[in-house]
Parts: structure tokens; sequence; C-alpha cells
């Protein structure tokens, strides 16, 4: 039982990085690039999602997208990106890229996310340059941005050892409960044209 659930969070691995793959390879420079990254890693960051306990009640509920996602980020990404601080000060680019990325680009086909909140308006600009997590000043009155480049920052997801995917799928290989989260999600809601059987 162990060795096929290995053989499925191994299938599920190599299906990620084809995925991957073809973002990166397939790239002309638009905005669906960023929109196919982005809607991946929601998805993988739903992955870890758990129920927590609620304050002075003993019930148990889901985290909240900003808190699977954020902890998904500030664990399994680079440290780059848990590390990087604003010019303003703010350390707080997980929570960025929840809002911009994932509430924004993903569910909402805008680099504004979601209204109100803790997300800031341009604190994530998008590109395809060479570099990542590259600073830069907006004029006033937004505050200032981080520049997420596409081909770096893909190579972030899906790369080497250091990369959120691998780091994903060996944290749940050493994690019993981690890795039968993954297994029952990915199985209840298979990416696309992955089966598992």
């Amino acid at each position: 039982m162990n060795s096929e659930n290995n053989d499925e969070l191994e299938k599920f691995k190599s299906y990620m990085h084809e995925r991957f793959n073809e973002l990166e390879r397939d790239s002309r420079g638009t905005a669906w690039d960023f929109v196919g990254l982005s809607v991946s890693l929601d998805y993988l960051a739903s992955l870890t999602k758990i129920k927590v306990k609620v304050k002075r009640k003993e019930e148990l509920k889901w985290q909240s997208g900003r808190e699977y996602f954020t902890i998904f980020i500030n664990k399994f990404f680079p440290e780059a990106y848990s590390q990087f601080t604003y010019r303003n000060g703010s350390n707080d680019l997980p929570e960025q890229m929840y809002r911009t990325l994932r509430c924004g680009l993903a569910h909402a086909f805008s680099l504004y996310g979601e209204p109100g909140g803790h997300g800031r308006t341009g604190s994530i600009m998008i590109g395809h340059g060479e570099g990542n997590l590259i600073p830069a000043q907006k004029a006033p009155p937004r505050d200032d941005t981080v520049i997420l480049n596409f081909i770096p920052f893909i190579n972030d997801v899906r790369n080497d050892v250091r990369t959120a995917l691998n780091n994903l799928i060996e944290a749940a290989r050493s994690d019993p409960r981690l890795k039968e989260r993954l297994l029952e999600r990915i199985r209840a809601q298979p990416p696309l044209q992955l089966i598992l059987e």
C-alpha cells in the first residue's frame, strides 16, 4: 500500500513537471502563461489545506485560502520569497502573491487582488526578463512593487530539489498525514488529464 501511494505521488509529480515544462516551453510572453502558473500554484497550495481548531471553540474548520497559500509559499518555495522585503519595509510577499496571483490573476483575470483585505494594488508586476524578485519603485500613490519574471519564477516552482513541487512531495513522503491529504485531494479532484487508477 505504501509503495502504491508513493507511485501515485511520483506519477502526480511527473505529471505536474510535464505541465510546468509545457508552460516554460510554450511561453510566448502572454498573460495566459502567468494565469496557467497561478492556477497551478493555487492547486498545489490547496493540496496542503488542513482543518484547524476555531479559537475559543472545539470545532474544526478548513484553513482559509490565504492561510494555506501563504504557508505553502513560506514552506515549499525558495527562502528568497518569504525573506523578500519591499522597499517600504513590508515583508509580506507570500500574502501579496495570494492576493495578486491567486485572488487576482487566477480567480479574476486581473493583477488587482480582491478588494479590501491586505492586498496592495501594484505590489506585484509580471514580466519576461532575466532576473526574479526584482524590487521596483512605482509612482505615487502606489507602494513599491516586485517584478516576477516568468522563466525564473517557473524555475522556482519546478526545477531542482529546492523547488516547491519537489519539496512538497518529499515532505509528503516523510509525513503520513500530509501524504494522505495530498492523495485524498488528488484522487477527488485530479488535475486536468491526470487519471490515477
